[in-house]
């Protein structure tokens, strides 16, 4: 579910916490006393052989029997003015390809559920659970623990790799490190063992990963038909991030694009021009391609 065109009173609401009213009436402090649900943010949960617990779920997006009560950033207060049994739900947002005004409900957790029987002055406090839909697919996974799977170097420059390092870890023993210096002044690698069975059909898929890094990167989807030929396309520009950030990218399109049976995801970098540090640092973490 997307709600990519936010009105800017709905966006002024979300970022101050305070309640987005879609479809209600005002509350007048002279009329009953609304419900209040106190809700913290999401306790994201994993089972083995689906990576890191780590997120970046950004809004609860709330539902009163299924009817859209508003989109809030957690912990958040949310009044209620209907009273009786309400079947609420809170599901988890992200920030789309890490695009503010890109806020949806991310299509690969699931909702959390509960009734509650709403009444005049009751409050309610929530700790929503989520974690990735039973039916999730994990065509790709890499936390670079076992070792570095990205060593499909797809340049021409010797000097220049992406390996195992324990320099700079956002979770665990170890990360990715690609750095960039005069000798290894240019960077194209990807995995060397290619996803298959992408869905084609518009059913969501997702890249996720942690990024620290010095200096920008692209992201590349690598597509290979079935005479190995390949296809490459840089769709992503990443910024420099001197603290671990988070980002949710979707494929979906591209790869309902270009229909391939196999795909790679690729990074590309370079010595920035008129750079003056000997060395430039990219570090990735908690690698992840998911669909449904």
């Amino acid at each position: 579910m997307r709600y990519n065109a936010i009105q800017s009173f709905a966006i002024g609401c979300i970022l101050t916490g305070v309640w987005i009213c879609t479809g209600c009436e005002v509350i007048n402090p002279d009329e009953t006393l609304p419900t209040t649900i106190k809700v913290e943010p999401f306790d994201f949960q994993v089972e083995d052989g689906q990576g890191s617990a780590m997120n970046k779920i950004t809004e609860v997006w709330v539902y009163a029997n299924n009817s859209f009560v508003g989109a809030f950033l957690p912990p958040a207060q949310i009044y209620y003015l209907p009273e009786g049994s309400t079947q609420f739900t809170f599901r988890p947002g992200i920030r789309n390809n890490g695009i503010a005004n890109d806020a949806i409900v991310y299509p690969l957790f699931t909702g959390y559920t509960m009734t509650l029987n709403a009444a005049a002055g009751q409050v309610f406090e929530v700790q929503p659970i989520t974690s990735y839909k039973p039916e999730t697919t994990f065509a790709f996974l890499s936390d670079f623990e076992l070792g570095n799977p990205f060593v499909d170097n797809r340049d021409t420059v010797a000097a220049s790799k992406m390996v195992q390092s324990n320099l700079d870890v956002f979770e665990g023993q170890y990360a990715g490190r690609i750095v960039m210096s005069k000798a290894a002044h240019f960077i194209e690698v990807g995995h060397s063992i290619p996803m298959s069975d992408l869905p084609a059909d518009g059913t969501p898929v997702y890249l996720e990963f942690r990024y620290k890094s010095e200096t920008e990167m692209s992201i590349g989807l690598l597509g290979i038909d079935l005479t190995g030929q390949s296809f490459s396309n840089f769709f992503y520009l990443v910024k420099p991030s001197e603290n671990w950030n988070m980002l949710y990218i979707e494929l979906t399109d591209l790869v309902r694009a270009s229909a391939l049976p196999g795909y790679k995801i690729l990074f590309r970098s370079q010595y920035p021009s008129g750079g003056t540090q000997d060395e430039y640092n990219i570090y990735l973490d908690n690698i992840k391609v998911v669909h449904l």
